[in-house]
């Protein structure tokens, strides 16, 4: 797999930067255990970005799993007298690879707001994201989707319910073909099938998709949601980040868990979203809490794979050194470098495994020759 950008911080580096970055916003460090019920999991497959999960039996004869997800440990967890609650994490889940035959232990870091979310707090959580890739690297796009007004639109247009998850997984696909189809299937007018089919197509930068997506309203609810994504879409631009965000209905997410804003982040190059996040209140509701929740995640397995971090070198200098030169000037050139914010290794020969930024020689008299 071939390195595509090589300016990332080294994960030692990026996870106590954005664990500041959170902190300053008041959110607190939220630590749990490797393992949960497996119930909680078996109830809320859905929910799950990956479903293999990797199960053990305790000494009391209990079915737990190592956690696939952290959202679900943290929601489980929550009671109403202590909202709102601000936590983030920095956590490791564990997904079985049948492919591979193995166990994967990936590590993510992210946040969840649960409580009263009004546009302040939802503006909150995309500004975080978005300072989150930052931190990262520059080059980040945020695609923005709207689960309820997707949903109302679906609705109002008159798929049946029990059609209605095929057609948001076609808008997802962006198979306008298929909605096409769909729609006939279930009879809809000419009429309503543009307007689904308007939701395919309706994609680009945040102010002129907006613009475009007045079109789609069609009742009271389907307003209330488009005025909150033009309020999103203000802060954004307020904050000078209307060129990195972009509106985008095919991103979806389960519509029994997911009620609102949902988002991904990507970087360039990278095939994948390295971020992914949304309002899901159904989901804390299902817990028995009368409120609301939303919250992202930073996949940072996922960077390792596809990014080229600067641990790819052992050094940024070696230093080459002959047998007649004076020990304690070599070591007081690597204590120069070292003083720079270099890392420099001296050997007397070149070694086979060593992988350097840059080669020096140092000789007997003191010099140094870039090679």
């Amino acid at each position: 797999m071939s390195p595509v950008n090589t300016s990332l911080k080294r994960d030692e580096d990026l996870i106590p930067i954005l664990r500041r970055l959170y902190e300053s916003y008041g959110y607190k460090r939220f630590k749990m255990s490797k393992f949960e019920e497996y119930d909680l999991y078996l109830e809320n497959k859905a929910f799950l970005r990956n479903a293999n999960i990797i199960t053990v039996t305790d000494p009391a004869g209990r079915l737990l799993a190592l956690k696939p997800d952290i959202t679900l440990s943290i929601v489980k967890n929550v009671r109403e007298e202590a909202l709102p609650q601000k936590v983030y994490y920095s956590e490791n889940i564990y997904l079985a690879d049948s492919e591979a035959g193995e166990i994967k232990e990936a590590k993510q870091i992210g946040l969840e707001y649960i409580g009263k979310l009004d546009t302040r707090a939802l503006g909150e959580i995309l500004l975080l994201a978005a300072e989150s890739l930052e931190n990262i690297d520059s080059d980040y796009k945020i695609a923005l989707s709207h689960m309820g007004f997707v949903s109302v639109i679906i609705d109002n247009c008159g798929i049946p319910q029990k059609a209605k998850n095929k057609a948001i997984a076609l808008i997802s696909e962006k198979n306008s073909h298929g909605l096409r189809a769909l729609a006939s299937e279930c009879s809809l007018a000419e009429s309503d099938t543009e307007r689904l089919c308007c939701l395919i197509s309706v994609c680009g930068s945040l102010c002129k998709a907006i613009a475009d997506t007045k079109e789609l309203v069609c009742d009271s609810v389907s307003e209330e949601f488009y005025n909150e994504l033009v309020e999103l879409s203000d802060i954004v631009s307020g904050f000078g980040l209307e060129d990195k965000f972009i509106l985008d209905f095919s991103v979806l997410n389960d519509v029994n868990y997911y009620n609102g804003l949902v988002f991904q982040g990507f970087l360039s190059g990278v095939p994948k979203s390295v971020l992914s996040g949304g309002r899901y209140d159904n989901l804390v509701q299902r817990f028995g809490c009368d409120t609301s929740a939303a919250g992202f995640a930073v996949y940072i397995d996922l960077l390792r794979q596809y990014t080229r971090l600067d641990d790819e070198y052992d050094c940024d200098i070696l230093m080459l050194y002959s047998a007649d030169c004076n020990a304690f000037d070599v070591l007081l050139k690597q204590k120069e470098f070292a003083n720079e914010g270099k890392c420099c290794m001296a050997f007397l020969e070149e070694p086979k495994a060593i992988k350097y930024r840059t080669k020096a020689v140092f000789s007997a008299d003191g010099s140094l020759k870039y090679e």
